[in-house]
């Protein structure tokens, strides 16, 4: 018999056979979620790590930097010592040095009692440094041994008869007594019809002994201009 029934439904959908599974879309599968997932962890470790490189990175430059700025520091401080010490006056040199000035007319009449010709020396308005001065004020003692630059100025300001001499002396520790050797020396001379002065002047390199003594030695003490006289040395090597 002919089924001449009608309707404007749609018919019931085919029920799925035995043993059929609906396939999962290619997105949701585990393998992607994995691949999903490392690629999250690669992009969060990669993020990471050049944060800490750049972190570390920063950190090396600024002490770098940190560490320039303090040595151009030291050396701004270092070069502004040398040029304050040399606009006062004040010696920045750093091994055995000596700079003495003459003592005053009044100093050397209270403190030299002796006959002689040696200059006493004004601690107090002298530099020295490394080097010892002899209680009497007139004799270097040199402590450390080496080559050393040695220098003398000594003015007159009065006409003598005999030659206006400057010498530098020296004694050799251990050696025979009373032996003082006569190491530099240099003269000046001064008319008798005019009262001008005359400056000696000399200067040498030497090798030094320790304990070993200079002193400077003029014609007459009492023919120097006290304004005006120095002796000194300092270490070359």
């Amino acid at each position: 018999m002919i089924n001449t029934f009608h309707t404007a439904y749609n018919p019931p959908p085919v029920p799925p056979r035995a043993g059929y599974s609906r396939p999962q879309p290619p997105g949701n599968t585990p393998l992607v979620k994995f691949l999903s997932v490392m690629l999250l962890l690669l992009i969060i470790l990669s993020f990471g790590g050049f944060l800490f490189l750049f972190q570390k990175l920063n950190v090396q430059l600024q002490a770098q930097y940190n560490k320039d700025m303090m040595i151009q520091d030291r050396q701004q401080v270092s070069e502004g010592t040398e040029k304050v010490a040399r606009l006062s006056g004040e010696a920045s040199f750093k091994g055995p040095a000596a700079h003495m000035i003459l003592q005053n007319e009044h100093t050397a009449k209270s403190t030299d009692k002796s006959l002689s010709n040696k200059l006493h020396w004004d601690l107090d308005h002298s530099f020295l440094q490394d080097v010892q001065l002899s209680s009497t004020r007139d004799t270097l003692t040199i402590q450390h041994p080496g080559i050393y630059f040695i220098y003398s100025q000594v003015t007159f300001s009065k006409h003598s008869d005999r030659a206006l001499k400057q010498a530098i002396k020296s004694k050799v520790p251990q050696g025979r007594q009373n032996e003082d050797k006569e190491i530099l020396k240099s003269f000046c001379s001064l008319n008798t019809n005019n009262s001008h002065l005359c400056t000696a002047s000399l200067s040498g390199v030497f090798r030094l002994k320790k304990d070993q003594q200079l002193y400077v030695t003029v014609t007459n003490t009492s023919l120097v201009n006290r304004d005006s006289c120095s002796f000194g040395l300092f270490k070359l090597q």
